[in-house]
């Protein structure tokens, strides 16, 4: 199995999407390979063919792309490892949290980190980068990360439904971690790898199930450094 996943100059993982699938196939116990790509590099991968997004995975002489859909595959190809999806209505209340992920949680970070982001990207990437995020934001970067000392705690404030959730455990999903919490720490790892901001008051619950995040299947979080 090969993962196409984004590095930054560093040749840092840094994309959130990605992050859910690896702690996906770590859960799992499946080995695979990683190959690096930068935004560019994207359209090669499936040269002529439907156009793919990152992560994208291949197996078994398939691609497949969305890291949703990547899961979904995972659960059905091997059901004798632990599922991640569970089908009817609770698959349905896990993609619910899914797009409160992609909304309150990638939605709020993006505002505070994507200027940071761009500065660690890859030079080759900068251009594609900027263009298309100003285009979707309508605003520079520069303008989209200003003043986010005085919104982090609006941000924080936002993750209350999380801290909750924690209160009955110390995963989101309870005693051991699950899909749902690979879904929350792809935004958060996306973060720290990608800017040196404080996102998280060190007293958060949050914060404190970040860090156990980091140190779950041999701390495979932490093999990729912060953001300097």
């Amino acid at each position: 199995m090969i993962l196409y996943d984004l590095v930054n100059a560093r040749k840092t993982h840094f994309s959130p999407n990605s992050w859910r699938v690896r702690m996906a196939l770590a859960h799992k116990g499946l080995a695979y390979e990683v190959r690096d790509v930068l935004f560019g590099d994207i359209p090669s991968i499936n040269a002529g063919g439907d156009k793919l997004t990152i992560p994208t995975i291949a197996h078994n002489g398939r691609l497949v792309t969305d890291s949703w859909d990547i899961v979904r595959y995972l659960d059905e190809t091997f059901p004798q490892t632990p599922r991640l999806i569970a089908p009817g209505a609770d698959g349905q209340v896990l993609k619910f949290f899914q797009y409160w992920v992609q909304t309150t949680i990638h939605g709020g970070i993006a505002r505070m980190i994507l200027r940071d982001l761009y500065d660690r990207l890859d030079p080759a990437d900068q251009p594609y980068f900027r263009a298309s995020r100003e285009k979707m934001y309508k605003q520079t970067l520069e303008a989209l990360q200003a003043g986010r000392e005085e919104r982090v705690d609006a941000f924080r404030k936002s993750l209350q439904p999380m801290r909750l959730s924690l209160g009955h455990g110390p995963f989101v999903c309870g005693e051991q971690p699950g899909y749902a919490d690979y879904l929350a720490f792809g935004g958060f790892q996306w973060a720290r790898i990608s800017s040196p901001f404080q996102l998280l008051a060190e007293d958060d619950v949050v914060h404190a199930w970040f860090e156990r995040c980091l140190d779950l299947f041999d701390g495979a979080g932490r093999r990729e450094a912060p953001a300097a």
